[in-house]
């Protein structure tokens, strides 16, 4: 039973972090070229896994509970809080409102009805699993995560005998930016390591554990996803990329792949929406009800208005938002190390902090004047 909790924290930054981006990524790996991709995804990944790291041992450094903003507001000052709550903020719109638009795209594919109709339903069910918290969303990711797991192992059984292995090729790195905002998104979740740190009160040596093991396991995921979707579609590879192989491999994949495709942004919808909500009850002192109404509210109205290019939006939310956001988790944690009145359980080694903090902030502050530019 002790491990229990560990593997429940994993589960959390697991779930946050796959979601709508995995669907994306095959189309994008696809335009860019599968090597190109790939190589983004190595970089993205590792730089991420680090910067969640920083994050991990600047909470430990801090008494209480917080979120990303209220890290901001204790290190860096109120001008960081707003520039942090205005990042976070976008970032979590833009995804609740990219995986309301990608769960009515598969719903639609396993059941029929609407698009329209079966994001609203999706909307409904899973705002009121983050109106009741923390404990519901982490139990629920846990299970859905396991599934999420066994789906993949399912396609990839459905998929083998169909994969034609000259699909997968292709380096480019003119095209290097093509994929940059999907994977950075599909790699992020990084509001779910304060939610980590919650679960694991009073076992916080485990937190570096549950952050490596939680950064590693979804690139693996991708990687193979991104194989088979492109194995088998070839140049057909949709912007969904569940829908393009369910039409390639027939009924059970239609419903295998979509199965995948939602849970994957399920486990991601809950935890981004419990993380903001956490900021608005904890940051702002918001009380629940309007904290959770203030969650669910704006990605709903922008649904309403027809924001509907699911690409578009995750390239967007990725580049802009994450690359903010991530900018200034670097920055927090260069002045926790100095700042911070509790001692970590676990500390990064300080050149290696440096020179990867530095590195990791001019590649974000480059996907941001490239995404902004090529708007």
């Amino acid at each position: 039973m002790k491990r229990i909790p560990l593997f429940e924290a994993i589960a959390t930054l697991v779930g946050a972090i796959i979601g709508a981006g995995v669907l994306g990524i095959p189309y994008v790996f696809n335009v860019a070229g599968f090597w190109t991709g790939t190589f983004v995804l190595i970089v993205v990944a590792l730089a991420l896994m680090i910067m969640k790291l920083m994050f991990g041992e600047s909470a430990l450094r801090t008494s209480g509970k917080h979120q990303l903003s209220g890290y901001a507001e204790i290190y860096l000052g109120k001008f960081a809080k707003a520039l942090m709550s205005f990042s976070m903020i976008f970032g979590i719109y833009g995804s609740l409102l990219a995986y309301t638009i990608g769960q009515g795209e598969v719903i639609s594919s396993i059941t029929g009805a609407s698009a329209f109709g079966s994001a609203l339903f999706f909307f409904a069910i899973f705002s009121v699993l983050i109106f009741w918290g923390l404990g519901i969303v982490k139990r629920a990711e846990l299970i859905m995560t396991s599934i999420l797991i066994i789906v993949v192992v399912v396609i990839a059984f459905l998929a083998t005998d169909n994969i034609s292995l000259s699909n997968i090729g292709g380096f480019d790195i003119t095209k290097i930016f093509i994929p940059y905002g999907v994977v950075l998104f599909a790699c992020s979740g990084v509001s779910a390591v304060a939610q980590v740190r919650q679960e694991l009160v009073r076992r916080e040596k485990s937190l570096k554990t549950a952050i490596i093991w939680g950064s590693l396991i979804p690139p693996a995921i991708y990687f193979l996803f991104a194989v088979l979707v492109i194995g088998v579609s070839g140049k057909g590879v949709t912007e969904i990329a569940t829908v393009g192989l369910g039409q390639a491999l027939g009924p059970k994949m239609v419903l295998a792949a979509n199965l995948f495709a939602f849970f994957a942004m399920a486990t991601s919808f809950l935890a981004s929406g419990l993380a903001l909500k956490q900021v608005y009850q904890f940051d702002y002192k918001i009380p629940r009800l309007w904290a959770w109404l203030l969650t669910i509210s704006a990605p709903l109205i922008i649904f309403f208005i027809g924001a509907r290019d699911f690409v578009q939006v995750l390239n967007i939310v990725g580049a802009i938002g994450i690359g903010i956001v991530g900018t200034l988790i670097i920055l927090i944690y260069f002045s926790a190390r100095k700042k911070g009145k509790r001692k970590p359980e676990y500390k990064i080694p300080v050149w290696f902090g440096n020179i990867s903090g530095l590195v990791i902030m001019i590649v974000f502050l480059l996907g941001i004047v490239y995404t902004i530019i090529n708007l």
